[in-house]
């Protein structure tokens, strides 16, 4: 098996749909794709709906889940014990990757076998699939995600299983903020992530985002203060530092973008293009 593919679900079957078809879309790899649902209600009547719009094919299969868990680390974690797939990620409900993501992955891990993780681009969508901006991912540094936030996007992050034989599963503890953890934790170990350098998957910009709430700006603030104190005195060196980076590795260069996302209906992909796309996130310039 090529890919374990992970999505934690609850209440967001609408949005859920248009996930699985962009998984069960990729062509030329082996996916196997875990679906752990928390016990959304016509959970089950979904998955049977699922089943015949993107039934089981040789290479391909989705495993669909309804139990409580503990959270959405805590589920995530479930999919990752069942792993298979040489190379491993998740995708949220809200997110879908783009035509041919996991080939171009499966290549690029096979020609750098020495690493073990990667870091891809995304495109930020509204809620009706508009772009909003494209935001360019360099690998992230141990002393700006663990004093500052989190620069990568785990809808385009994506590492070899090994790394779940070693143990390094999300920390449930935390409810928002488990990614950046176990980031810092990544890091910590001495592996370097490597740029990917294309538009993975879409991320929708949603009214709720679990990364802006309370809970997250508190377990951020907590993850923060488990760096060394030297670490955090120099916060503000490793937000200048990264700014550069982004500014001399291009991330803030604008392009014509062509992407595609699946509807409601998730039958088939609709493709959009964005001219000149911005690169820097609508309202959020701390985060440049």
């Amino acid at each position: 098996m090529d890919f374990t593919i992970v999505t934690p679900s609850f209440g967001q079957l609408e949005k859920l749909a248009g996930c699985i078809a962009s998984i069960a879309d990729q062509e030329g790899v082996q996916v196997e794709h875990f679906v752990q649902d928390g016990g959304t209600q016509g959970f089950q009547e979904f998955a049977e709906t699922m089943a015949k719009r993107w039934p089981d094919r040789p290479g391909y299969r989705r495993i669909m889940v309804s139990q409580p868990d503990k959270g959405m680390y805590d589920a995530i974690n479930r999919g990752l014990e069942k792993a298979k797939g040489n190379l491993c990620a998740y995708l949220n409900c809200d997110e879908q990757y783009e035509a041919g993501t996991l080939r171009r992955v499966q290549a690029i891990a096979a020609t750098h076998p020495q690493d073990d993780i990667w870091v891809g681009d995304v495109v930020v969508v509204g809620e009706v699939g508009q772009a909003l901006c494209q935001r360019k991912i360099l690998p992230p540094k141990l002393r700006h995600t663990w004093t500052c936030h989190l620069a990568a996007f785990t809808a385009a992050t994506f590492f070899r299983r090994n790394l779940i034989d070693q143990r390094f599963f999300f920390n449930p503890a935390y409810r928002a903020a488990a990614d950046a953890e176990w980031f810092v934790r990544i890091l910590e170990s001495g592996r370097r992530p490597r740029r990917l350098g294309f538009v993975c998957a879409s991320f929708m910009e949603g009214k709720e985002n679990l990364g802006l709430s309370p809970v997250a700006q508190e377990e951020r603030s907590r993850l923060n203060q488990t760096a060394p104190r030297w670490m955090r005195v120099l916060s503000w060196a490793w937000v200048v530092e990264h700014r550069i980076r982004r500014w001399i590795g291009g991330c803030h260069h604008r392009t014509d973008l062509t992407y595609s996302l699946f509807g409601a209906e998730a039958n088939h992909r609709t493709q959009k293009v964005a001219r000149h796309l911005r690169t820097t996130w609508p309202g959020r310039w701390w985060q440049k």
